[in-house]
């Protein structure tokens, strides 16, 4: 297994697996608790139970937290607090989805290390290679970027002497000191923010590196479909079976995008629910009631919760754009050149290719850039249409 370095910079005298783009997630959830580790042991089975208590009591202790700030806070507080209430009742959702069918995930790695040995040539294995490398550059940028928000929110609250979320924990309040009170509870809280966004970053990241991963393969297969014929020294039959093995690697890839896809079209629908609320609530915070220091968390919460969605729709859309090469490298290759048999398979072949490969959350929205742009629409509707009540004004009024 190579380290998080390795893969960052294409680094190891042995050849690139596919697999090895789903490495550090597997990673992240087995530090986190969510997946299990084997041998199965006391420490291990404690670990697994303490994290999967934080992440449900996630919803827990921003609602009650949130009601707490309703009480004797400004609007710029509750909406900033808002806005991560509502990604949090998502998230236990999302990871226990992931969890449950985590089995569905795992067993399309020994058909993608299948996929892999097809490929021995220079460019193929440098591309294998590029999307592991790329995978693992995703992974970092996203995490970074979830955690600048973190970051930012506990900067600001440490000059303006707050809570970043102002979260509920119940045993620190308790404490009767106002000094000792604040900087464990900020302790506290930061550290579970930390937890949870790290939770949030593997579950938006995993459908778009599989989704990826299928691109790859469905190019290689494309360029290798394109190249049908054009060798004179196969015979007709080393020709037909090179074609039977490319309609097994077709076949390979719809069964693994079957698999991944029961998968997180569950945790795309949960995020898909709740993201047009959130940017309605970030967008009436940003343009109404922000000061300066609210103003540049929500901006970059805004930035992290357009990655959520847009990251799995964008790889979804390029994959739609991509598997039409297929069928096209079908038409286009030497069939001329290879026997009656061969046509007949070649047919068959062009006929499945032109099924689409797509995705859908929970057979309601399509993922792909076309509903990401219409929540985004939609959020920005309601935000013009609240404006436009006056809404913002109103409450301004009233807490006035």
């Amino acid at each position: 297994m190579r380290s998080l370095f390795d893969l960052y910079y294409g680094r190891g005298s042995e050849e690139f697996e596919t697999n090895e783009s789903f490495q550090m997630i597997f990673s992240c959830w087995a530090l986190l608790g969510i997946k299990p580790l084997k041998p199965y042991g006391f420490f291990r089975s404690l670990h697994v139970a303490f994290g999967w208590i934080c992440l449900f009591m996630g919803p827990v202790v921003f609602v009650v937290g949130f009601m707490q700030v309703m009480q004797n806070s400004s609007m710029t507080v509750i909406l900033t607090t808002l806005q991560a209430t509502l990604n949090a009742l998502g998230l236990p959702l999302k990871t226990f989805a992931a969890y449950f069918y985590i089995d569905r995930l795992r067993s399309v790695e020994p058909i993608f290390k299948s996929l892999d040995g097809r490929y021995q040539k220079p460019q193929e294995r440098f591309a294998i290679r590029d999307n592991v490398i790329q995978s693992v550059h995703l992974f970092v940028t996203l995490l970074v970027s979830y955690y600048a928000y973190c970051t930012v929110s506990w900067l600001t609250s440490i000059i303006t002497h707050t809570q970043p979320l102002n979260i509920w924990l119940p045993f620190v309040d308790l404490i009767p000191h106002p000094t000792m009170h604040f900087w464990l509870h900020f302790l506290i809280e930061v550290v579970y923010l930390y937890f949870l966004l790290t939770t949030q970053c593997m579950n938006d990241l995993y459908p778009a590196v599989y989704i990826k991963a299928l691109r790859t393969h469905i190019t290689l297969l494309a360029e290798r479909v394109s190249r049908l014929g054009e060798n004179p020294e196969l015979t007709d039959e080393d020709n037909y079976l090179e074609l039977i093995d490319c309609v097994r690697s077709h076949q390979e890839l719809l069964q693994i995008s079957k698999a991944v896809g029961s998968v997180f079209s569950i945790t795309i629908f949960i995020q898909f629910t709740i993201a047009a609320a959130i940017l309605c609530v970030c967008m009436l915070n940003l343009f109404l009631f922000a000061d300066a220091s609210h103003r540049a968390i929500t901006i970059v919460y805004y930035g992290c919760l357009l990655v959520q969605t847009s990251l799995t729709c964008y790889q979804a859309s390029m994959l739609e754009a991509e598997s039409v090469k297929l069928p096209n490298a079908i038409f286009h290759c030497n069939w001329w050149n290879m026997d009656k048999r061969s046509r007949r398979v070649l047919i068959y072949f062009l006929h499945r290719a032109q099924q689409e490969i797509a995705f859908v959350a929970v057979k309601f929205f399509k993922i792909n850039l076309g509903t990401f742009l219409s929540i985004a629409k939609f959020s920005f509707t309601l935000y013009t249409f609240m404006n436009q009540m006056g809404v913002g004004e109103n409450i301004k009024h009233r807490l006035d």
